[in-house]
C-alpha cells in the first residue's frame, strides 16, 4: 500500500472520529432542553392552601445539575422542614427548601407564603455554586420578633458564583443573608419590614449588591459585616419612615476592608452610612444621604470590648450629605481613626465635623459648603 493511500485512510478515520466527538459533545445543542415544572410534573398546587413544600423540594432535587426549574404563577404555601437547620454567626435558622447543586430557579410571579410563628425561612443555598434565583415574592405572614436569624428568607451559605435577582421579600428576620459566600450578585431585590437586616453580607468577599431597595427593617438595613472585603454596594435605595423608629441604621460598614459604597440613596435613619468597628480602607463615594441624625459617620462602634475599634483610611468622596434630621449639624462626622480622606462632598455650614481641628480646617477648603441664605 502506498503512503498516499495510508494517508488518505488516516484522514478518513480522523474525520469520522471528529464527527463522533462533535456529536457527543454537542448533542445537548440538538435536543430540546428539559423543562422542569414544579406544578405540572411534581404536583405543586399553588392555591395558597395546600402545603407545597414537599412537591417543590422534589422538583429541586429532580432538576439536573445546570438545569432550569420553573415555578409558574400561583400562591405556594411552605412549611418548616425540621431537617433543614442552618447555623450562622448569629444563630440557627430552619428552612422550607434546600438547594445544594448548581441550578436556576425561575419563579415568574410565584408567591411563597410562610408562617412567621413557625420560625423558618424559604431557601437555604448551601455548599454549592452557580445557583440562580430569579423572580418571585417571599412573604411572611407577619413581622417576626426575638431573633435576627429565626426567619431568613434566603440564606446563601458557603456558596459561590451565584445570583439572586428580581426577588421581593417581606416579614423576615433577615431578607437576604450572604454567609461566608464569595463572588455572588444580589440585584434588583426589594426587602422590607424585617426584624433585622434586609440584606446582610457577613464575612463574605467580592460580592455585588446592586440596584436594591431596603426599607423599614433593622440592625443595619443593608449591612457589610464580619470581616469581609472587596464588596460593592451600588445604586441602592435604603429608607426608614415608620413612626417611632428613630434609632435605626441605614448602610453599615463594620469590620469591612477595601469595599465600596457608592451611588446609593440613604434617608430616615439615626446613622445613614455608618462606618465602625475596625473598618479599613473603604470608599464611600457619590451617595445622596439626607434626613439622618448623622448622614455619614465614622465612629468607634456601639459598645462592648470588641465593638469599639477605630476605623482607618476611609475615603469619603463626592457625597451629597445635606439636611440632617432635626438640623443636627452632623452632615459628615468623623471622631476616630487616622488616614481618612474627605474631599469633594457637599455639606451645609458647620456640618463637617472632624475630631482633629487641623484636618477640619483643611477639609473645609476641599469640600463644598452650602450656606442657607434665609
Amino acid at each position: 500500500m502506498t503512503y498516499k493511500k495510508i494517508f488518505r485512510r488516516l484522514l478518513c478515520v480522523l474525520g469520522i472520529c471528529g464527527m463522533v466527538a462533535v456529536f457527543i459533545m454537542g448533542q445537548s445543542s440538538f435536543l430540546p432542553e428539559e423543562k422542569i415544572d414544579a406544578k405540572i410534573q411534581f404536583g405543586a398546587e399553588g392555591d395558597g392552601l395546600t402545603d407545597d413544600t414537599k412537591a417543590i423540594q422534589r422538583a429541586i432535587d429532580e432538576t439536573p445539575i445546570g438545569g432550569t426549574m420553573h415555578i409558574p404563577p400561583g400562591i405556594y404555601k411552605l412549611t418548616k422542614n425540621p431537617d433543614l437547620k442552618a447555623s450562622t454567626g448569629y444563630g440557627d435558622s430552619f428552612f422550607a427548601l434546600k438547594i445544594s447543586k448548581p441550578i436556576t430557579i425561575m419563579m415568574d410571579q410565584a408567591i411563597f407564603k410562610t408562617e412567621s410563628a413557625g420560625k423558618y425561612g424559604v431557601f437555604w443555598i448551601m455548599a454549592t455554586a452557580d445557583v440562580h434565583l430569579k423572580g418571585g415574592f417571599l412573604m411572611g405572614d407577619q413581622l417576626p420578633d426575638g431573633s435576627l436569624t429565626s426567619n431568613i428568607a434566603i440564606l446563601l451559605q458557603d456558596s459561590q458564583e451565584s445570583s439572586i435577582e428580581n426577588v421581593y421579600t417581606k416579614n423576615y428576620s433577615q431578607g437576604i443573608h450572604l454567609h461566608h459566600a464569595n463572588n455572588n450578585i444580589v440585584r434588583n431585590v426589594t426587602s422590607e419590614s424585617n426584624y433585622g437586616s434586609g440584606i446582610i453580607n457577613f464575612a463574605s468577599d467580592y460580592n455585588t449588591i446592586e440596584s436594591c431597595v431596603v426599607r423599614n427593617s433593622g440592625d443595619g438595613h443593608l449591612s457589610l459585616f464580619g470581616g469581609g472585603k472587596k464588596n460593592l454596594v451600588t445604586g441602592c435605595v435604603v429608607t426608614e419612615n415608620r413612626p417611632g423608629y428613630t434609632d435605626q441604621q441605614g448602610i453599615t460598614v463594620e469590620s469591612e476592608k477595601d469595599s465600596k459604597v457608592e451611588k446609593n440613596m440613604v434617608s430616615g435613619f439615626y446613622y445613614g452610612i455608618d462606618v465602625k468597628n475596625g473598618a479599613e480602607s473603604n470608599v464611600i463615594k457619590g451617595n445622596l444621604v439626607y434626613n439622618n441624625e448623622y448622614n455619614i459617620a465614622v465612629r468607634p462602634g456601639d459598645g462592648g470590648a470588641n465593638l469599639m475599634t477605630p476605623s482607618h483610611h476611609i475615603s469619603i468622596l463626592h457625597n451629597l450629605a445635606i439636611n440632617p434630621r432635626k438640623s443636627s449639624e452632623r452632615g459628615i462626622y468623623i471622631n476616630v481613626g487616622n488616614g481618612h480622606i474627605v474631599q469633594g462632598n457637599t455639606v451645609e455650614k458647620n456640618n463637617l465635623i472632624l475630631r482633629d481641628e487641623s484636618l477640619r480646617v483643611k477639609y473645609q477648603q476641599e469640600n463644598f459648603i452650602v450656606i442657607d441664605k434665609q
